[in-house]
C-alpha cells in the first residue's frame, strides 16, 4: 500500500472516531448578576483598624457563588475581607492577590457573602466597586460508562484538582516547580480555566456542588498557558497557578504529591488504566457524588499513534483527568473523550504529543523552573581596562536540580562572534574565568550556563543566550544632560498640557524634594485633578543630543501620587521617547525614583511624564506631584586621566606605593586602589599594577 493512501486511510479514522466520541467536561456555565455596587473613596482617620464599607452580595436562587469587583484601590494596610454565610468560609485580598485572581473572589457556597472594605490606621485612601456575582448552571452532560453500571468509587488523590469554571479535571506533574496539566478543550476559550480547586466536598442532595474553603483555591497565571486542542490526540493544556491568598502555598506545597510523566505511552497489552477525577453523575448514582473526585480502573484497550484508549468508566468533568498505568505507575496521557458506547472504550492523548513535548520543555510564567541560582561574589563586571585581563568569580548553587560542574559554561561575545571563556572550580560552589584583554569600545556581552542534575538548563541572564550582560571595554564615565528643580517654575524649552502647571506645595503632602517649587497635575482650588471631566496631559522636555547613542540612561525624579490607582483607569507613565519607562507606584508621600533604561532608539532624548483620567470617575484623589528631575547618560573614555594602567597614586610611576594604597584600601567597592575600575579593590588590581610596573 502507498503512503499516501495509508496517510488518507489514517485520516479517515481520526475522523471517524472524532465523530463519534464526545469531549468531556462537566457542562458548567457561569452566569453574571450584575451588582454595580461602589465603596467612594474613603479614608481611616481612626487610631486603629476600622471596616470602612460592607456590602453583603445576595443571589437568592443560588447554591454558590463569585464575586467580580471593578475599580478597587487597596494601598498598603487596605484588604477586602469576603465570608460566606452558609459556612463562615473566609477570603482575604489585598492589591497582589486582588491583581493575581483577575479581580474576583474564590468560590464561595451558599447565596450571600459579606464584602468588607478594612484599612489599619493611618493608610491612604481607599475604595471598592463590586461589578457582579457570578451563580453557575450546568448543562446534561454524557457519561460514557464502559459497561452496565458506573463503577467508580469516590477517592481522595490529593495529586487531582478541579477545574473552574469550565468543569474538568486538572493533575500536578514533576515539572521543576510542579504545575498542571489539563485536555486542551477545557481551554480552549478565555476563562475556561479560572480556579484550580482541591479538597472538594461532597455535593449536595440535589447534585449542587460545593467548593472546598477559599484555603484551596488557586487561580490560574494566564501568562502560563499553553495548549491545543484540534482532534483526538492533539488535546492537551499545560498551565500553573499563583499562590493561595490565605496560606501562601503553591498547590504542590500544599497537597505534597505529584503524578510522574511516562516519556511514551506504552504499547498495547493487558495492563491496567486508573482515571481519576470529578466526573457529573445520574441516577442511580448519589447525586452528592456529582463532580467530586472519583476513579475506576480497566484494561488497555487501543493505542495509535497519539491515541490512546481504555475502557475505564468516565463522563463529563473527566476531561483532563490523567490516564494512569497502573504497572509503572506512570502517567500515559490525558483523557479527553468518552466513546464506550460507541467504540468500547474512552479515549486519551498521549503523553507523547509533539506539542506537549514542547511545551514542558519551554514553560512559561510561573511554569518557569529555577532549578539553580547564580550570585556574583565581588560584583557583576559592568566594564573592564582596554588590554586588561580581569578575573571574575560567580557561584552557581542548586536550588530545584544540583548543578553539574562539568556543563557550566561562560559565552562571552566579542564584536558579534561567541567564544566559550576556560572555568576554573573554585570550590564551594565557587567557579572563575579570566576575561581576556580586550580593545577599547569593542563591542563585548556573556552568560553562564549550567544543567541540572534532572536534566533542565538554567542561564544567567534569565533569557540567556538571547539576553545577556553587557560589557564596556573602557572607563566609563557620566554625563549629567538634564538637571531641572522647577524653583523658578516649567523652564521656557519645555511644553505642559492638560493639568500640568508650576505649583507651591500647597497640595503636597509635605514639603517638596528641595523645599521649593514643583510641577503639579491638579487643581491646586481642591487639590484633585476632578475637572468634572475626563482630562489628560504630559509635561515634556526638549529634545536633548545623546552623548553616546543608544544609552544606557538614568532618570531620577521625586514623586508622590495618588490615584484610585485601579488598572486601566488614571494612567500615570513616565515616557524616554515616546517609550514607557517606568509606570509610576502610588506614594502618598515623596520619594525619589531612578529608572535605569538600557536602551532607546535615536539620537536624541525627550522625556515626558504622561496623566490620563481615562473617564470623570472616582477623580478626587490628589493627583500627581514630580520634582527635581535629572537625566543623566554615560560616556566611554578610552584615555583616562590616570597617566598608565596601575598607577594609582598617580605619581606617573608603577611602584610599591602603588600596590601598598591598593592593599590600604582592600575589599572596597571602589575608590582609591581600583585601578582596573571593576568597583572593587581586590587581587585583581594588584595584579595590573604587577603586570605595568616600572615607569609609565
Amino acid at each position: 500500500m502507498t503512503c499516501h493512501r495509508i496517510a488518507l486511510l489514517s485520516g479517515l479514522v481520526l475522523f471517524a472516531l472524532s465523530a463519534v466520541t464526545s469531549a468531556q467536561v462537566a457542562g458548567v456555565r457561569p452566569l453574571p448578576i450584575p451588582i454595580q455596587t461602589n465603596s467612594g473613596t474613603l479614608t481611616n482617620q481612626a487610631k486603629d483598624t476600622q471596616t470602612l464599607f460592607h456590602h453583603l452580595v445576595t443571589v437568592p436562587e443560588a447554591s454558590s457563588l463569585q464575586i467580580r469587583f471593578g475599580r478597587t484601590k487597596l494601598p498598603n494596610g487596605c484588604f477586602l475581607r469576603m465570608t460566606s454565610l452558609a459556612d463562615g468560609a473566609v477570603q482575604h485580598h489585598r492589591a497582589e492577590t486582588l491583581r493575581q485572581w483577575q479581580g474576583a473572589s474564590a468560590w464561595f457556597n451558599g447565596h450571600s457573602v459579606l464584602v468588607e472594605l478594612v484599612a489599619e490606621p493611618g493608610t491612604s485612601p481607599t475604595h471598592v466597586t463590586i461589578d457582579e456575582a457570578r451563580i453557575l448552571r450546568a448543562d446534561p452532560s454524557e457519561r460514557s460508562i464502559c459497561g452496565s453500571y458506573d463503577d467508580r468509587v469516590l477517592s481522595e488523590d490529593p495529586r487531582c484538582g478541579r477545574v473552574f469554571p469550565i468543569g474538568c479535571t486538572g493533575w500536578i506533574i514533576d515539572d521543576p516547580n510542579h504545575t498542571f496539566i489539563t485536555a486542551g478543550h477545557c481551554a480552549e476559550d478565555d476563562g475556561d480555566i479560572e480556579v484550580m480547586q482541591f479538597n472538594v466536598p461532597l455535593s449536595d442532595e440535589t447534585g449542587n456542588w460545593q467548593h472546598p474553603g477559599p484555603e484551596d483555591q488557586y487561580p490560574l497565571d494566564p501568562e502560563s498557558l499553553q495548549m491545543n486542542y484540534v482532534t483526538l490526540g492533539e488535546d492537551w493544556a499545560y498551565f500553573g497557578c499563583f499562590p493561595n491568598t490565605e496560606t501562601g502555598l503553591t498547590p504542590y506545597e500544599a497537597q505534597g504529591a505529584f503524578y510522574e510523566l511516562a516519556d511514551n505511552a506504552p504499547a498495547l497489552d493487558n495492563r491496567t488504566i486508573t482515571i481519576t477525577g470529578y466526573g457529573s453523575v445520574s441516577s442511580p448514582v448519589d447525586p452528592s457524588w456529582n463532580l467530586v473526585q472519583k476513579t475506576h480502573s480497566g484494561p488497555y484497550a487501543y493505542s495509535e499513534g497519539a491515541i490512546i484508549g481504555y475502557t475505564t468508566d468516565t463522563s463529563g468533568g473527566n476531561s483532563g483527568s490523567a490516564v494512569l498505568d497502573e504497572k509503572t505507575g506512570l502517567a500515559i496521557g490525558i483523557h479527553t473523550n468518552g466513546g464506550c458506547e460507541s467504540e468500547g472504550h474512552n479515549f486519551g492523548c498521549a503523553i507523547q504529543n509533539p506539542g506537549l513535548q514542547n511545551a514542558l520543555d519551554n514553560p512559561l510564567g510561573v511554569c518557569r523552573p529555577n532549578i539553580v541560582a547564580f550570585d556574583f561574589p565581588d560584583g557583576r563586571p559592568e566594564s573592564v581596562l582596554p588590554e586588561t585581563p580581569v578575573e571574575m568569580r560567580f557561584t552557581v548553587m542548586a536550588v530545584d536540580e544540583n548543578p553539574l560542574p562539568d556543563t557550566i559554561a561562560v559565552i562571552m561575545g566579542i564584536d558579534g562572534d561567541d567564544q566559550e571563556l576556560s572555568v576554573t572550580a573554585l570550590g564551594n560552589d565557587m567557579y572563575k574565568v579570566v576575561i581576556p584583554a580586550l580593545e577599547c569600545e569593542q563591542d563585548v556581552d556573556f552568560y553562564i550556563e549550567a544543567q541540572g542534575d534532572a536534566g533542565g538548563m538554567a542561564y544567567h541572564p534569565f533569557g540567556a543566550p538571547d539576553d545577556r550582560h553587557g560589557l564596556v571595554v573602557g572607563t566609563i564615565t557620566s554625563e549629567v544632560i538634564l538637571d531641572v528643580s522647577f524653583e523658578s517654575g516649567i523652564p521656557s524649552d519645555w511644553s505642559a498640557t492638560g493639568l500640568w502647571h508650576a505649583s507651591d506645595t500647597s497640595c503636597a503632602p509635605g514639603p517638596s524634594c528641595d523645599g521649593y517649587g514643583v510641577v503639579y497635575y491638579g487643581l491646586d482650588s481642591s487639590c484633585t485633578f476632578n475637572s468634572g471631566s475626563t482630562n489628560a496631559g504630559a509635561l515634556s522636555s526638549p529634545a536633548m543630543p545623546m552623548v553616546i547613542d543608544g544609552g544606557p540612561l538614568e532618570l531620577t525624579y521625586c514623586s508622590t501620587l495618588q490615584t484610585e490607582d485601579d488598572s486601566g483607569w488614571d494612567i500615570v507613565q513616565v515616557l524616554v521617547n515616546g517609550v514607557v519607562v517606568d509606570e509610576v507606584d502610588e506614594s502618598p508621600d515623596w520619594e525619589e525614583r531612578s529608572v535605569m533604561i538600557d536602551s532607546i532608539s535615536g539620537d536624541t532624548v525627550v522625556v515626558s511624564f504622561a496623566f490620563d483620567t481615562v473617564d470623570n470617575i472616582l477623580n478626587d484623589y490628589t493627583g500627581w506631584h514630580i520634582d527635581n528631575v535629572r537625566l543623566i547618560a554615560p560616556d566611554i573614555d578610552c584615555d583616562p586621566d590616570t597617566p598608565c594602567p596601575g598607577d594609582a597614586d598617580g605619581s606617573g610611576a608603577v611602584e610599591a606605593n602603588d600596590i601598598l594604597l591598593v592593599i590600604a584600601n582592600w575589599g572596597n567597592p571602589g575608590g582609591p586602589g581600583d585601578v582596573n575600575n571593576d568597583g572593587n579593590v581586590d587581587a585583581n588590581d594588584i595584579l595590573l599594577v604587577i603586570g605595568y610596573w616600572g615607569p609609565c
